[in-house]
């Protein structure tokens, strides 16, 4: 277990690193000058050049690219170009209401559409099976936005049952404000889930070990929830583990929507305005995330199915 979780420690450093030197290479690819935007398209050459020499701009990309590196082992993510403050506590600031939005989205995926695959795998090719096929085939193909904003002007708006925007005062409040944008971040998730948990688990049901429950006379409830399900639920945590780290910082649409202050409206700001010290400061927050609730996954995978345990490493066979 322990290295396990070493492991994957050392693949989710990999990709940490991996991913800040692609985001440096394109950040410095692309056109514009953070230090132009920072003092104004007005401004003469010199005023750019002690920008450009205040915000580091000035140094060869390989030593500003190793300074980025050194400072960010050492825990300092720099200032913001944008707003001068510390990019450590814009994200203190931004990453519990993500986390909040995206738990709470994933959550409902998981509640909503394990029951509504396993109905559909139960009655498959009738009318259930039929129903959440073509519900599920709809939420897939309608981008997540289109459903907030019906969510919004519907429930919001017209019928006035809960709060359109913000972030709420308050525990009550605040839940009142987190429904509708969980539900929308949500949407196309539960589909995906669904789906996932259908097609697992009408292989599942066809397994020699869910034909010997039924032989020992269990229920057919009994036999789905309690045998062929759980061998059903890693690859579907698999699939939120992933989802995860995309919606953590993706809720870009969603979070502007509903003007929820996260992550996604955060990093959308800053990369329209090339503050490179905050867009690499979200970029190590996603990978850090994604590292550590693959970590959680895995782990849960084999608890959830122990022979995973027994399975031999196939690295570990050489040819002789």
């Amino acid at each position: 277990m322990i290295r396990l979780v070493l492991q994957a420690l050392g693949r989710g450093c990999v990709v940490i690193v991996v991913a800040l030197t692609a985001t440096f290479a394109v950040l410095h690819m692309v056109p514009g000058d953070p230090a132009r935007l920072l003092v104004g398209s007005q401004a003469d050459a010199d005023t750019l050049a002690r920008a450009r020499a205040h915000l580091g701009l000035d140094e060869p990309l390989a030593v500003q690219y190793l300074l980025m590196l050194r400072n960010t082992a050492r825990g300092d993510l720099g200032e913001s170009y944008r707003t001068r403050r510390p990019v450590s506590t814009i994200l203190a600031e931004r990453l519990w209401p993500s986390v909040e939005l995206t738990v709470a989205a994933l959550l409902l995926q998981l509640l909503v559409g394990i029951p509504l695959g396993v109905l559909a795998a139960r009655r498959r090719g009738r009318w259930p099976d039929i129903a959440i096929g073509a519900g599920s085939l709809l939420a897939l193909s309608t981008p997540g936005f289109v459903f907030g904003t019906t969510l919004l002007y519907v429930v919001g708006y017209r019928l006035g049952w809960l709060p359109i925007v913000g972030y709420g005062q308050g525990a009550l409040q605040h839940l009142a404000h987190l429904v509708l944008p969980a539900l929308s971040l949500a949407f196309v998730g539960v589909a995906m889930v669904a789906q996932l948990v259908r097609g697992e688990l009408v292989r599942a049901m066809d397994e020699d070990y869910v034909r010997s429950a039924r032989a020992k006379g269990l229920s057919e409830s009994r036999v789905i929830w309690r045998h062929a399900l759980a061998p059903v639920l890693p690859p579907v945590l698999a699939a939120i583990g992933v989802e995860f780290g995309l919606l953590l910082t993706g809720a870009v649409a969603v979070e502007s929507i509903f003007g929820w202050p996260g992550l996604g409206r955060e990093a959308l700001q800053a990369v329209l305005e090339l503050d490179i010290p905050l867009i690499m400061g979200i970029v190590i927050v996603s990978a850090v995330a994604i590292t550590l609730v693959n970590v959680v996954v895995e782990l849960l995978q084999r608890a959830l199915n122990p022979r995973l345990d027994d399975e031999p490493d196939p690295r570990s066979n050489t040819a002789p």
